[in-house]
């Protein structure tokens, strides 16, 4: 029996190995800002469960957001930071909450676990470019051993998937890097 409360003990405090591809998003955070004009879309972001199984309300998810950045005289992609969020019951924002976000320019998304206890990472990554005045649903897995995310786009006939998305969960930072995304959480250069 001591060595089971031991176990769950560890389990609740360590957590499971991580399933991101090492991938750790560093540098400055900044509070995600919603846009204030021009074409709009709009993120719903959820996690799957509003408490961890025993009661209490799962950490905080957090969805790091990049837009891509105007071209450069070299013509290459480069995707800039936004800023994070976190979705929580606690927070202000809630779980589930809506965010706006800009239409019409390729988005990447990070979302999911970022525990600062245990340093547990595990985030569903996603690229592709919103539509103006649709509605897309991302829903996190609130479990330790997976994180999948539920992505899809709000239709008429219920939850569509998302035209031209590409997963990018198992990116190595270098494909990253490749697509022009930095992981320094670095802005635009304007």
């Amino acid at each position: 029996m001591k060595t089971y409360i031991s176990a769950l003990c560890c389990l609740g405090l360590i957590g499971c190995a991580s399933t991101e591809s090492n991938v750790i998003f560093s540098g400055q955070l900044n509070k995600y800002q919603e846009p204030k004009d021009g074409p709009l879309a709009y993120f719903g972001l959820e996690t799957a469960k509003k408490t961890d199984g025993f009661g209490f309300q799962p950490h905080p998810h957090t969805a790091i957001i990049y837009e891509r950045c105007p071209q450069n005289d070299r013509g290459k992609t480069t995707f800039g930071y936004v800023g994070d969020l976190q979705i929580s019951t606690a927070l202000p924002l809630g779980n589930p909450t809506t965010i706006k976000v800009k239409a019409g320019n390729p988005i990447f998304l990070a979302f999911g676990l970022i525990h600062p206890v245990n340093g547990y990472k595990c985030m569903s990554k996603h690229l592709f470019t919103p539509k103006n005045g649709k509605t897309y649903k991302f829903t996190n897995s609130t479990s330790w051993s997976a994180c999948p995310t539920e992505a899809g786009v709000i239709s008429q006939d219920g939850i569509a998937p998302i035209d031209n998305m590409e997963s990018l969960d198992s990116a190595a930072v270098s494909e990253l890097l490749e697509k022009g995304i930095n992981i320094n959480r670095e802005p635009c250069k304007t």
